[in-house]
């Protein structure tokens, strides 16, 4: 017997599953914007990792994409994850790099 269209098909229903993947997609993010977001604004410095050097942040430029004008190393955000790790790794964590 032919079966045409959905009916007569088994397991092929339009319900709602409870599987992995029946989410609608609003897990971690937060809608913070298209890319993420979690800025940490306008102001700030950016911190050289390597020599400490501290460049002024400029707005809508991840410091990131900056690099150091001593040593030429891309820099991170001060108070960023990066910069707090980066700290305690120099074990002057919370601190100023002299």
């Amino acid at each position: 017997m032919r079966s045409y269209g959905r009916r007569n098909r088994r397991g092929q229903g339009s319900g709602k599953g409870a599987g992995a993947g029946g989410g609608r997609g609003r897990g971690a993010g937060g809608g913070r914007g298209p890319m993420g977001g979690g800025g940490m604004g306008a102001g700030g410095f950016c911190i050289c990792p390597k020599c400490g050097e501290r460049v002024a942040h400029r707005p809508g430029v991840p410091c990131l994409e900056e690099r150091c004008p001593g040593c030429g190393v891309a820099l991170v955000r001060e108070g960023s994850q990066h910069h707090t790790q980066i700290e305690k790794r120099r074990g002057t964590a919370g601190g100023e790099t002299d």
